[in-house]
C-alpha cells in the first residue's frame, strides 16, 4: 500500500476516504520504503505537534536556488517565537474582522462576473482567483497582477523537485520570477510604507526587526502555503454542497450552521493532507523507536477520520463539528493563517449562495485531482444554475 501511494488516484471522493482508511490500517506508526515514517495516530500526530524540539521544520521545505528560508514554517524555537510574535497579531480574528468588507467585496465581483451566465467553473473562475485575489490586497499587492501570481505558485506546488527530479528546472525558473517580482515591492515598501501587510512587516523594529530574506520568506511561504490550501478547501465546499443539495438547503435556512460545515469540509478534505518534520534525536512514538534524522510524515487526513474521534468519519456531520480537526496542524507552527481562510470560505458560501442559491454539477463531469502533489485541489468544478438577473448587492 504505503510503497505505491504515489500511484494511486486522488481524484474522487470515494478514492480519498479509500485510501485514509487504508493508511490508518497500516498502523499508528510505519515506514515506507525510503525510510519515511507515516503517522496516522493522533496522540501520535499531537506529541510531534508539541515537541518540535525532538521534531524539526527545518529544511522540511527546501527553498531550491532562492536565498531565503520560508519563515516561519522552516524555523524551529526558538527563533521561531520572533516571527510569530510578529505575524500573529497580523491575522488575529479582530484583523480579519476589520478586512471583511473588502474581502467580500471581492468574492462578490467574482461570482458577478459569471452569474448571469448559468454556469461556471466554480475552480477556475471563483476557487483560484479568489485567495490571490486576497494575498495581494492584503500584502499591498497590485490585484491586476493575479494571474502572474497564480501560474508561479501553481508551477512551484505542482511541480515541486521532492516530488520528481526532473521538475527542477521549471521550479526553479517559477521560483526565481516569483522572487524577482516580490523583491521590488519590498524594496519600494521599505521606503514609502503604505496600510498593508507587507509594509507592517517591513516596519518592525528592535530585535524583532525583519531583513529584507526574511520578508521574501514570509511571501514566498504565504503564497505556497496560503493561495492553493484556500483554493483546495473553497473548491471541496462546493463540490460538497453540490453533491448533497439536502446539506445546502439546510445550512442556508441556518446560518449558524454555516462554521460547523466548513469545519466538516476542511476534516474531512485538508488541502495538506500530509506534512513532514525530521527527528533530532532517538526518539520513539506510539512505542515505535524512531531513530534521530528520520522523516517523519504526519498524516493529518488519517488523523481527521479517526472512528476513536467522530460517529462518522468518513461523512459530513454537522453535529460532530465542535470536536476538532489537524488539518491546521498544531503547536507552535499551527497555521497563523488559518482564521483568514475559514473567513474566506464563509464569505464565498455567503456571496455565491446570495446569487446563485441553487446550482449542480455538469452532467459528466470526472473529478480530477494532481497526484502526487504538495497540495489536493479539484482541477475543475463545472456547475450549472438558472441565471442570476441580479441580486448581488
Amino acid at each position: 500500500m504505503a510503497a505505491s501511494l504515489a500511484d494511486l488516484s486522488m481524484a474522487t471522493q470515494e478514492e480519498r476516504t479509500a485510501i485514509w482508511t487504508l493508511m490508518a490500517s497500516a498502523g499508528p506508526v510505519f515506514q515506507i520504503p525510503g525510510g519515511t515514517w507515516m503517522v496516522t495516530d493522533p496522540a501520535g500526530v499531537q506529541y510531534i505537534h508539541r515537541n518540535p524540539d525532538l521534531f524539526s521544520s527545518v529544511g522540511i521545505m527546501g527553498a531550491g536556488e532562492l536565498p531565503i528560508r520560508y519563515v516561519p514554517s522552516a524555523v524551529d524555537p526558538p527563533e521561531h517565537k520572533r516571527f510569530r510574535r510578529v505575524l500573529d497579531p497580523m491575522l488575529a480574528p479582530r484583523v480579519v474582522n476589520a478586512m471583511e468588507d473588502d474581502l467580500r467585496v471581492q468574492v462578490r465581483d467574482l461570482v458577478s462576473a459569471f452569474a448571469g451566465r448559468g454556469s461556471c467553473d466554480a475552480v477556475k473562475e471563483l476557487a483560484v482567483p479568489y485567495p490571490t485575489s486576497v494575498f495581494l490586497s492584503v500584502f499591498g499587492l497590485p490585484v491586476e497582477d493575479r494571474d502572474r501570481l497564480i501560474g508561479w505558485v501553481e508551477t512551484m506546488i505542482q511541480k515541486s523537485p521532492q516530488l520528481k527530479p526532473e521538475f527542477v528546472e521549471e521550479y526553479n525558473s517559477a521560483s526565481w520570477a516569483l522572487y524577482d517580482y516580490l523583491l521590488p515591492f519590498v524594496e519600494a515598501k521599505r521606503a514609502d510604507p503604505g496600510d498593508d501587510m507587507l509594509s507592517r512587516i517591513i516596519a518592525v523594529e528592535g530585535d524583532d526587526a525583519v531583513s529584507v530574506e526574511e520578508v521574501l520568506g514570509i511571501c514566498i511561504l504565504f503564497c505556497l502555503a496560503g493561495l492553493d490550501t484556500v483554493t483546495g478547501a473553497v473548491g471541496f465546499m462546493l463540490f460538497y454542497l453540490a453533491r448533497n443539495p439536502e446539506l445546502r438547503r439546510r445550512v442556508l435556512a441556518d446560518p449558524a450552521l454555516v462554521n460547523p460545515m466548513i469545519e466538516e469540509v476542511l476534516r474531512l478534505e485538508p488541502p495538506a493532507p500530509m506534512f513532514p518534520r525530521v527527528t533530532t534525536r532517538d526518539v520513539e512514538v506510539c512505542g515505535v523507536a524512531i531513530p534521530a534524522g528520520d522523516r517523519v510524515m504526519m498524516c493529518l487526513a488519517a488523523v481527521n477520520r479517526s472512528a476513536d474521534t467522530y460517529d462518522d468519519p468518513d461523512d459530513i456531520d454537522l453535529d460532530q463539528a465542535d470536536r476538532g480537526h489537524v488539518t491546521f496542524g498544531g503547536g507552535v507552527h499551527r497555521c497563523l493563517g488559518s482564521h483568514l481562510a475559514r473567513r474566506e470560505m464563509r464569505l464565498v458560501f455567503e456571496e455565491l449562495h446570495r446569487q446563485i442559491p441553487d446550482y449542480e454539477i455538469a452532467e459528466g463531469f470526472e473529478p480530477q485531482i494532481n497526484w502526487p502533489s504538495g497540495t489536493l485541489h479539484l482541477q475543475s468544478l463545472p456547475l450549472v444554475f438558472p441565471p442570476s438577473t441580479g441580486g448581488g448587492a
